[in-house]
């Protein structure tokens, strides 16, 4: 049994275990409850009292986690129906939250951070981030290729490699926090999905960076001017 077979039956267990004890106190809150009216005594009335704690936190719980599934289900609505009509994403005037690298102390930020769900980052990502169906990944390396244009050929070589087509736009400059980088647009067709990626590229002799955006062609002009915002706010380790 590997590692991730282990903790996915872990986690499993866990829920189900979690299940059994929170029925468990509802049952004895119930009894406790009925109880402390047919009985009245003081024992009872502590018990439900007690037991009434937990799943008080639970109901609480539940409720904001269902006030923040609808808020979540209303803003990817709003901003697919802004999409369709062509108008700009809400995002691009949002307030912007900072993120600190992981592996390299980069900074970047994001509009409505508390919107935004990190993925599971894996190899080589240190970072990767979703808005509904918009995604930014980051990749930070303490090894420098030399140039953006270096970073360009490769990232591109590695792409058109894992796809069944690919095209893309000529690299153009792009000033981030007053260094040179590259930016580029892609598009290809991965396990079968059409998907549209923005990247935006950087390398010397002691870093390499790369902010790969993503997102479904049809929504890509609607999350572009997002990316931009994103990735303008890199800033480099000092």
């Amino acid at each position: 049994m590997n590692d991730s077979t282990a903790y996915q039956m872990g986690q499993i267990a866990g829920v189900i275990i979690g299940i059994f004890l929170m029925l468990g106190i509802c049952v004895f809150f119930v009894i406790a409850l009925v109880k402390s009216f047919t009985k009245r005594s003081k024992g009872w009335i502590i018990a439900a009292v007690l037991s009434g704690l937990p799943f008080l936190v639970f109901l609480c719980l539940f409720m904001a986690g269902m006030v923040m599934g609808f808020k979540r289900a209303a803003n990817r609505s709003t901003e697919l129906n802004e999409a369709r009509h062509g108008e700009s994403s809400q995002l691009l005037t949002a307030a912007m939250s900072p993120v600190s690298g992981n592996s390299i102390a980069y900074e970047i930020s994001f509009p409505w951070m508390n919107d935004w769900q990190e993925n599971d980052s894996r190899s080589p990502f240190d970072h990767i981030f979703s808005y509904h169906d918009a995604y930014v990944g980051i990749i930070a390396e303490g090894i420098g290729v030399g140039t953006p244009q270096r970073v360009c050929d490769l990232t591109q070589k590695n792409l058109a490699s894992k796809t069944s087509s690919f095209s893309a736009t000529a690299p153009e400059p792009i000033e981030i926090d007053s260094h040179s980088w590259l930016t580029y647009d892609v598009t290809a067709t991965l396990n079968g999905l059409n998907v549209k990626y923005r990247y935006y590229v950087y390398a010397d002799t002691n870093y390499t960076f790369q902010i790969m955006t993503w997102t479904g062609p049809a929504l890509f002009n609607h999350y572009a001017p997002v990316f931009n915002r994103v990735a303008k706010s890199f800033k480099m380790p000092k």
